[in-house]
Parts: C-alpha cells; structure tokens; sequence
C-alpha cells in the first residue's frame, strides 16, 4: 500500500485490523482463513508498487532457477498467505493452552528452558516468516517470561489494536523510544528478548550476507547478547499442512567472541542470517517480499568487513 498517502494507508490498517479482531473472535477459524487469504489474493491482483517489489525480489533470489511462471505464482501466494497469518495473528491468543498446542507445533524446547532457567535472560532472534506475531505468545505460553521492541505508530488508533494484540499474561511489549536500560532491566529479570532482525530499518546495524546478498541488519540485540554473554536463540516460524503452524528453534548458538567486537558481530549476524534465511528458501511463499530488504547498498569498507569476518 505504499501507493497510497499515510493518512490513507493507515486508516486502511485500521479497519483492516478491526476487521479481523471482530472476525477473530467470531469465525471458526477455517472460515477465517479461507477468507482473509482470499483477500490477500485479492490484494495481490491490484497492481501496485508492493506487488511489483515482491515480483522483483523473488527474480533476483530465484530468477536463476524458476520461471517466470513459478514467481508469479508464489508471489500470489506470498500475498494468499500473509492474509491468512494475519487472521490467525488475531486469532491465535484467543485459543485455550490446549487449543494453541494443536495448532502450533514445536522443536524441542530444552535448550532453551535449560537456559531460561539460570535467571540471566536471554535474546531470541526472529524473522517476518509466517505467522511470525504468534510467536510473542508463543514463549509465554511455555512458561518464558518474555519482551519485545516496537515502534510507536504515526497512526494511536492502529498504534494502540497492535500494541493489544502484543500484549498478555508474562509479556512486556517496549516502545522503542524507551531508554536501553529498561532492556538491560528486563532481561536482568531473567526474561527473554524477542528481536526481528530481517528488515532494512532505521536502527543501528551492520552489512551482511542475507540469502547470498549484502543486507543491512539490525544488530542491537546481537550486541547486547555479545556484551552480556546472553544465549542467544534463532526461531522462525512457518504454516505447514493443514494449517498448522511449526516453531523451529536452534540455539544457543556459539557466538563467535575473538576480540574484535566489530568482525565478530557481522560473523554472528551472518550466521543468524543464515538460519533465517533456510526458513525463507524452504518457504518462500512465507516470508515479506514486499520489503525493500535490500534497499542499502554497502560501500567498499562495508564489503571488506564482510570479507573479513566471514
């Protein structure tokens, strides 16, 4: 909708968001997600700037591999897919622990109980694949105090529905104009700090490699698990056959820590990346093309530290 001026686009947001809160708590979910992922395939068939990004995003990843044919078809899908995860966005926190549970499948969760459980706090790394909001319920409903970082919208009214639906029992969601020391406060509480890390936005971070091309990438929470000593979880999300939805986790991962804090941590970043990047290629209906994810270019220096950390 990027078409469209900022009082429009929001108000749009707005009703679309009310809409699917009403529908959420109303609708069976299998009507529910027959019909929001046909109106995101709707959406799709509306020429605009957003479709034709996702398009040409989807050629520079896999043009060497697919047709022409096999892109348009999974960028319908992509859209088909992101009206469906944003049903069960609002859905998912209305289900039962029992009901959440035959939804939402997950890898092991040892790991990341064995270091919850030292009381030091801890930083999962996620990404926009799936039904990616669900996961802000999902640690708390396993018994992971947890918090996350926003921005403040432009828009109260939609500012406000978002910041409900991130809202719950154990969770804390964080304005990201707060001062850093309420993080610091938090995960000294022992909670987990959940952090999306794939979009280019205007935050501190480094160049590095995201699905074979340089990216910008947020790297605050990767700092602060590199100074604390923080373990440091990778989840992604992704729907699976009859709309189920699988959590995979890896982690903690052995963050590189050589004395060179600066090559160490686009090492790191990339290794994250990486992990992100598997969900994305084995479902890339699933993940945001619509985002500018490459819209920074590095510079000479940029590559160098590249080179060199990897």
């Amino acid at each position: 909708m990027s078409f469209l001026n900022r009082a429009t686009r929001y108000g749009l947001l707005r009703a679309a968001a009310r809409v699917g809160i009403g529908a959420a708590s109303v609708l069976p979910r299998g009507m529910g997600l027959a019909l929001f992922g046909t109106m995101g395939a709707l959406a799709y068939c509306v020429p605009h700037p957003d479709r034709r990004r996702t398009l040409r995003h989807l050629k520079l990843i896999f043009g060497n591999t697919w047709d022409d044919a096999t892109i348009r078809r999974t960028a319908h899908r992509v859209y088909r897919e992101l009206g469906k995860n944003m049903f069960d966005a609002f859905r998912l926190p209305l289900l039962t622990r029992g009901q959440f549970d035959a939804v939402v499948t997950h890898d092991s969760l040892d790991a990341v109980t064995a270091a919850y459980n030292k009381g030091r706090g801890g930083v999962v790394i996620t990404a926009h694949t799936g039904c990616f909001e669900m996961l802000l319920h999902f640690f708390p409903r396993h018994g992971f105090k947890s918090f996350a970082v926003g921005r403040k919208l432009h828009d109260e009214g939609l500012d406000r529905i978002i910041r409900q639906t991130r809202s719950g029992g154990d969770i804390v969601y964080m304005d990201r104009s707060e001062p850093a020391r309420n993080i610091l406060r938090l995960l000294r509480e022992g909670r987990l700090f959940g952090a999306l890390v794939d979009q280019d936005t205007a935050v501190e971070g480094v160049f590095a490699d995201f699905l074979g091309r340089p990216a910008f990438t947020p790297s605050g929470p990767i700092k602060i698990a590199m100074r604390m000593h923080l373990p440091l979880f990778v989840a992604t999300t992704a729907r699976q056959r009859g709309d189920r939805h699988h959590v995979f986790i890896t982690g903690p991962l052995d963050l590189q820590q050589s004395g060179n804090f600066e090559r160490d941590l686009i090492h790191n970043i990339s290794t994250i990346n990486r992990l992100i990047g598997a969900t994305v290629i084995r479902y890339p209906e699933q993940w945001v093309w619509m985002h500018n994810r490459w819209r920074q270019q590095p510079s000479a220096g940029h590559l160098k530290l590249m080179a060199e950390a990897a």
